[in-house]
């Protein structure tokens, strides 16, 4: 906090500095703009231009009660001289350090000259004694005594908050406060995010910022919330990571296994190789679909692949993977069902991403919709979107595990071949398209679970 102090109270300093200046520089130009107006601060060209003015319709004996009245007024910090042309002051009060601020002439043709001096008020050692000339008339000098009476004839001492210190030492207080505050403000969540930060490899990025930051309606509070977001989403990579290694180490070690197994059988019974070698092509080709899985998906994750876009009837591509799916869903004794609208329409997409999203979504849907299951395909247009739905009545999926359905590597189902890449590469597939895929379980009556529906939705062209 240390640093960001000096800064904010050099910046608040600087600013105070400008804004003087500009205000000095402001005066001297109107002064330089009007040479005729009297020098001094507005309170002292007020009273020269009052004094001008009772001088000029009444002379002495209309100005000299207000000079007396202004004499005593202890907040004023310019004193009011007049002096005539034999260079005696009206009040008899001395001219140091006074400045020439006008000339006037009286009725009866008497010159005076008006000057301004800089007077502090008595509390502060500006105020002087009084002093009895030799002819009886009252002077002021600052040197005399003031006896207990005269004393008691002074006017008032003025409060604290006209010293003209105050106001410097209140703005240098006022400066340190605020600088001391904002440099709090500003320090404390830097100081939380930077201990978060430092936290994260030994947390192994499970660290969260406490809610007293993310409520926070500014910039810290929407940076608390990203940091929260960006942590979460780190810790869900290094999961899908390890499960990743986890999966696909457990799905090639299977394979490699039944290899190693039906290589031993076969030298040991080379009558079988026939058999043999249709067992060891089928567990080939599950290796090179796994690895083909992981490849694509790292592909399109990294956005490596680029859609190679082009105008498709959806039409067409439903009704192959219609007829795909039945061959595939007939050992489960399953109906796939198509549902086309009368009139076909095009869409601007990647016909291969968007074949094998499909792909993948049936295939799904055919996994788990159990033996007898009923797999229904539609396409329909709604708000210039094309609307594909692969439903089936099976059991569904967990609420919770929703959200995560499209996330790579994850399962809704603990048991079952494949590594949870499936939905990830339809998600990945569909928004190269331009669209989005949605998920949701459906339900009877009752509210039970009674299937389960896949959403894509496309642009028209």
């Amino acid at each position: 906090m240390g640093q960001l102090f000096w800064k904010f109270l050099a910046a608040f300093w600087l600013a105070i500095l400008l804004a003087y200046g500009g205000l000095l520089a402001l005066s001297e130009l109107t002064r330089q703009q009007q040479p005729g107006q009297p020098m001094g601060g507005p309170s002292g060209r007020l009273q020269v231009i009052t004094a001008q003015q009772l001088l000029q319709q009444g002379g002495v004996a209309l100005l000299q009660p207000l000079l007396q009245q202004w004499q005593q007024q202890d907040v004023a910090f310019e004193t009011l001289l007049v002096v005539d042309a034999k260079e005696l002051e009206l009040l008899q009060r001395p001219l140091a350090g006074a400045e020439l601020a006008g000339e006037a002439t009286a009725p009866d043709g008497q010159q005076f000259r008006l000057y301004l001096q800089r007077r502090m008020p008595p509390r502060y050692g500006g105020a002087v004694g009084r002093e009895v000339a030799a002819d009886g008339r009252r002077t002021l000098g600052a040197s005399l005594q003031v006896s207990p009476a005269e004393m008691a004839k002074l006017p008032a001492p003025p409060r604290f908050w006209f010293h003209p210190m105050f106001l410097p030492v209140v703005v240098v207080v006022a400066s340190v406060a605020a600088s001391l505050w904002l440099a709090w403000y500003f320090a404390a969540p830097v100081r939380q995010l930077r201990q978060a930060l430092h936290a994260l490899p030994q947390q192994q990025w499970k660290t969260q910022l406490s809610t007293q930051m993310t409520g926070r309606r500014d910039e810290f509070g929407g940076l608390a919330r990203n940091f929260n977001r960006m942590a979460q989403q780190v810790y869900q990579a290094i999961l899908s990571q390890r499960r990743l290694l986890h999966d696909v180490s457990h799905e090639l070690r299977s394979p490699l296994a039944r290899l190693q197994i039906l290589i031993g059988l076969l030298r040991q019974q080379p009558a079988d190789l026939q058999v043999s070698l249709d067992k060891i092509e089928a567990e080939t080709a599950r290796l090179d679909q796994l690895v083909g899985q992981i490849l694509t998906f790292s592909r399109l994750d990294s956005g490596e692949l680029k859609p190679q876009l082009q105008r498709q009837v959806l039409h067409e591509m439903l009704a192959s993977i219609a007829d795909d799916a039945a061959l595939e869903a007939e050992p489960k004794q399953q109906q796939v069902l198509l549902e086309l609208p009368g009139a076909a329409f095009e869409c601007l997409v990647d016909v291969e991403m968007l074949f094998r999203a499909l792909e993948n979504v049936v295939r799904n849907a055919i996994k788990y919709a159990g033996d007898g299951g009923v797999i229904r395909m539609s396409l329909a247009t709604k708000d210039d979107q094309a609307v594909i739905r692969v439903s089936d009545n099976g059991p569904g999926v967990e609420p919770a595990a929703l959200e995560h359905l499209f996330e790579p590597f994850f399962r809704a189902a603990q048991q079952g071949d494949g590594v949870g890449l499936g939905l990830s590469i339809a998600a990945r597939a569909v928004e190269a398209c331009g669209g989005r895929i949605e998920a949701w379980n459906d339900v009877d009556a009752s509210g039970r679970r009674a299937g389960f529906t896949v959403q894509l939705l496309l642009p028209l062209t």
